[in-house]
């Protein structure tokens, strides 16, 4: 299968429960560090963030084939990452180049964080999961995962930076579905 038919299909397959545990993600982070919001709430979110809502073997499922999908989009996407093409796009003053040069420059941005934070996050879920280990020896996963050692005031700006470049990843990664670009 080409690369390209491969990110298009997993970023298909992924497009509703990414976007569902990006939102919970930032709806958790944010709602809790700046709108001072419940632990309920958190503990709400969270519960849709890990897919925990499908039951404890499902949510391991759910967290890891959403962390592989993850690493197999950032792996085939770096690889679409073309830096011939790139010139190329910045002379087309053509819409569909402009999407393009968008999606890619996205994904140059989003690349290592993503996939840091996906493979903290699967790390997180399934060694307290699966291997029932203290959240305390865990913590420097979640740290990573979410940015926390950014600091404080860092830490929701990062979740918000990287929720949105996502943002812009799924709405010119949709843009372009089924169209033939060089």
């Amino acid at each position: 299968m080409k690369i390209r038919q491969l990110h298009r299909q997993v970023a298909i397959a992924l497009w509703l429960p990414l976007g569902l545990t990006m939102w919970t993600g930032l709806a958790y982070r944010l709602g809790r560090s700046w709108l001072g919001l419940s632990k309920d709430f958190g503990k709400f979110m969270m519960t849709i963030h890990t897919g925990a809502f499908l039951g404890e073997s499902f949510s391991l499922l759910y967290v890891l084939c959403l962390g592989l999908g993850v690493v197999v989009l950032t792996v085939s996407g770096f690889r679409l990452i073309n830096p011939r093409r790139l010139k190329q796009y910045h002379r087309l003053a053509q819409p569909s180049s402009s999407l393009r040069l968008i999606h890619q420059y996205g994904a140059i941005v989003v690349l290592l964080p993503l996939l840091v934070s996906a493979i903290t996050g699967v790390a997180y879920h399934l060694s307290q999961q699966w291997l029932h280990l203290p959240k305390q020896q865990l913590a420097v996963l979640l740290q990573i995962h979410e940015g926390a050692y950014l600091g404080v005031a860092f830490k929701p700006l990062y979740i918000l930076a990287l929720s949105g470049v996502l943002l812009l990843m799924f709405l010119t990664g949709w843009k372009m579905r089924g169209k033939r670009f060089g």
